[in-house]
Order: structure tokens, then sequence, then C-alpha cells
């Protein structure tokens, strides 16, 4: 393999780079006053010769990117060569950004690098970038299904470099009631501020009361920071770590002639709560620890957190079990009494509360029913039966049950009905198939 030689800038480019930045900073930096003059002491500072000794063309922008960061204070500010991912793309193509961003989805799971279980009930997501809802959704919807049953939720911010802030919306939402205000944004060029809010509907199951920490550090970023401040205002986490990279800022990428790209601050955060953001500072956490520590300290917390929790959650889960088994005992006395349908009117309220208190799942429903198959309750079986493809209706296992017991009973028309149905759902089903020839020959 020959040896790739480094990308030379020449001092005539430079000079035309340095001036299209100077005017790019000028015209689109969230605060016009600094955009100015941030511009006019990067212009002045260039042609004091600073760079001059600099020809390797990405060493040239990696230099202007640390000098800009200081000189603005903001660490969103990034000049570049632009570069081929490793699948090495045509990098002036239009493909390349797209198939970047594509690779590096691949390469970090979409940011969510580990799910785990800690002590039993507490549950870990190390959770490392924020890439949009229409990429990521699903795999959030898995996780959070994954925590739902924790008593306490850790998510490791630690590594968590930002990314798409239509993502942050959508991660509170399963944190915090709906409509809850969130930091919104201010866009210099348009001169608007963009509330932000809470989902009215998310996939899955909200988890409104679950104790929750997050651990922060140094390189928590942007899109992370805004989260975790968020959280932090609202009450609705305790942060665990130490204070965040300070990154309040979102950024439009522009090209600079043909070979390098600019990420400049268009924008900034504003939370409703203290209208301020957590830009240069950082969000500050309320439990201070190295880093290093945030782990080991938060599970301690979350333990002694999940324990309480835990009591609550089961007094509330006794209730809901309490009422629902008083609903089916009368049920089942109606149904023995041939009021039946004062029992479906009291076995549908009954199956929406549990359905509504998400103890109800398709396997809890076949259990309910055998018991009442067992016990030779045949009017409330079979009506839990119906429940059960009613509730789950692209379920062939359903749809089986509800056959089986209908052929049983003799109704040979419902039978069929049910039965071409498990063909619609599965249409290899051989016992459905048996079923149907049997009950058509």
């Amino acid at each position: 393999m020959s040896e790739q030689h480094p990308e030379i800038v020449t001092q005539n480019e430079k000079n035309i780079l340095v001036e299209k930045i100077r005017q790019l900073l000028a015209d689109n930096y969230v605060y016009s006053d600094l955009g100015e003059k941030g511009g006019r002491q990067f212009l002045a500072m260039y042609q004091s010769g600073k760079f001059d000794k600099i020809n390797d063309a990405k060493e040239f922008g990696d230099t202007v990117t640390v000098f800009l960061q200081k000189l603005f204070n903001d660490k969103h500010i990034k000049f570049r060569l632009i570069e081929a991912s490793d699948l090495g793309e045509d990098k002036k193509g239009s493909l390349h950004h797209p198939v970047r961003l594509y690779r590096l989805g691949q390469t970090e799971n979409l940011g969510f690098r580990r799910l785990d279980w800690i002590d039993e009930e507490i549950g870990y997501l190390d959770f490392r970038r924020f890439y949009s809802p229409s990429e990521a959704n699903e795999m959030l919807v898995c996780a959070i299904k994954f925590l739902s049953p924790a008593n306490a939720i850790i998510i490791d911010l630690r590594e968590n470099q930002g990314g798409s802030a239509d993502m942050v919306p959508l991660l509170c939402s399963y944190f915090l009631k709906h409509p809850t205000q969130l930091s919104g944004t201010y866009y210099r060029q348009d001169d608007i501020n963009l509330e932000v809010w809470t989902r009215e509907k998310v996939a899955g199951e909200r988890l409104l009361d679950v104790p929750l920490f997050l651990l922060v550090g140094g390189n928590t970023f942007s899109a992370a920071e805004s989260f975790a401040y968020d959280m932090k205002v609202l009450g609705r986490a305790t942060l665990i770590g130490d204070s965040t990279k300070g990154g309040a800022h979102s950024v439009d990428l522009f090209y600079v002639e043909d070979r390098f790209e600019i990420y400049i601050s268009t924008s900034r955060a504003i939370n409703p709560v203290t209208r301020g953001n957590w830009e240069s500072a950082g969000v500050i956490p309320d439990i201070i620890v190295p880093e290093q520590a945030a782990l080991d300290t938060a599970i301690v917390l979350a333990k002694k957190a999940a324990q309480e929790f835990g009591k609550l959650k089961d007094a509330r889960l006794m209730e809901i079990v309490t009422e629902f088994q008083t609903q089916l005992n009368n049920a089942e006395s109606l149904y023995s009494q041939q009021k039946g349908i004062a029992a479906d009117s009291i076995l549908d309220a009954a199956f929406q509360a549990a359905l509504k208190a998400n103890i109800l799942s398709e396997f809890f429903i076949e259990v309910l029913a055998y018991h009442y198959a067992s016990a030779k309750s045949d009017k409330i079986h079979m009506s839990i039966l119906k429940q059960r493809s009613a509730l789950f209706p692209t379920s062939y296992h359903a749809h089986e049950a509800l056959g089986w017991a209908y052929y049983q009973q003799g109704n040979e028309e419902r039978a069929i009905e049910h039965f071409n149905k498990v063909l619609e759902l599965d249409r290899n089903n051989s016992f459905a198939t048996e079923m149907l020839h049997k009950l058509t020959k």
C-alpha cells in the first residue's frame, strides 16, 4: 500500500480561508457583536503571522479550531479539513456527510453503548450520543422497555458528546409528564425563540416516578448537557459527578472553499425556569465527586432509593391486583346467575383498568384464562379469551385459543372464523389448517 501524503495548504489559500471564516463568523455567530469582534481579532492574529509556518491542511484546521474556541470561549466552534470516513467515499461527493454519519451510527450503536442490570433493582444505561429520533427512536423504546421494571435508573452521560437536539425532548418525555416545558432555542438569523415541550405521546411506558440518577463529567457536552440541565432544574434527577464541558449553543455547518468546513454556533439554549443556560460554566452536579467515582456513588444512593420506591410500587400493585380480583369474582358470580350483560360490563372495566395500570400482557391473560378453564368456569373463561383476542388482535395464538374454545362449545361458525384469522396471521399454521379441514369437510 502506498504511503498517504498529508494535504498541503498554501499561504494564498490560508489568506482566502481566514477571510471567509471572519465573514462567516460576523454573519452567523449567535451573538452578532461577538461574531464581528471575534472575526476581526482572528484576522488580526492571522495577519501577525501566527499560522504562517503551518502547511499541513489538517493541522491548520486543528490549530484554527483551538484558537477560535479559546477566543470565543465556545467549544462548539470547529474548523476542519473535510476527510472521508473509514469507508473511503468521495469526500467531495454529496453522499459524504450522510455516509460519515451513517458509519458513525453503526460504530456507536446509535449512542447506546451498554444496557445492564445492577444489584437486581437498578437499571443502567451507558449513553454516548444523541442521534436523531428518526434513527434512534426504536433503539430508545427498546432501552426504556429494558429499564422499565427497575426501581432506580442510572443514565451514564460521562462520555456523551451530545448530538441531535431533537432527541432531548423525546428522552425527557419518558421521565416527565406532558406538558412540561424544557429549554428552548433562540435563533439569531430569524430572531425567534423556539419553545420545546415534552411529547404528548411516546411509544411504551413513561417512567415518571422511578428514582433517576445522571452521571456527568468533563466530557459531557451539548445535547447531553441540555438533558442533564433540564432534569436538574425540574428536580426530576439527581446529578452525580463533575461539572460538564459547557456547550449550550447549537451549530450550523458551513463549507469554506472546496476542502474545509466550519461549525459555527448560530443559536443558544434558554431555559424557561432559569432564563439562562450552561454555556461555558457547564452543568453543576447535585453531588460533586470525581467523575471516576460517580458510578459507585450513584449505586449506593440508587440502592437506598430503589428500596423505598419498591415498597411504594408493590403497595400500588397490591391495590390494583386486589381490585382486579374483586371484579373478576363479581363477574364470575354474575355469569353464574345468567346475568351475562352485567358480567361483560364489569369484565370490560376490569381489563381496561388493569391495562391502564400496565400489568396486562398476553401471557398474563393466557395464564388467567387457564385458571378458569381448569376450574370449569366456562362463561368467564370464554369472556377472557374474547378479551385476549380484542386486546391482541394480531396474535394468532389468541385467535387459535378462541377458535378452539368455540369448537369445544359446538359453535362451528365462530370456530371457522377464528381459525381463518389464524391463517391470515400465520399462513403455515398446521393446527388451524387441520381444524378448518375438519370443520369444513
